[in-house]
């Protein structure tokens, strides 16, 4: 499931943004969060979890793409 994180994925590491979980809080203090794993966080909770275990996140999943077409739908006829 969750890979060791070696050298080569030093260079690629797991990014939050685009994930199904994360998102981001109204707190200042901890404007970022993952709602898997369940916490807040000042920095990037990916960056968190490779801090904590030494390993990359298993649970990033793709965020499902909006409707394209969904904008021009709601555009003001004139």
């Amino acid at each position: 499931m969750a890979k060791k994180l070696v050298d080569g994925d030093a260079k690629n590491p797991v990014r939050c943004h685009g994930c199904a979980h994360y998102f981001v809080t109204y707190d200042r203090h901890r404007p970022y969060g993952c709602a898997k794993f369940g916490f807040k966080t000042k920095s990037l909770p990916s960056l968190v979890v490779i801090e904590s275990t030494g390993m990359q996140c298993a649970y990033r999943e793709d965020r499902q793409a909006t409707d394209a077409g969904r904008k021009a739908q709601n555009q003001r006829k004139v």
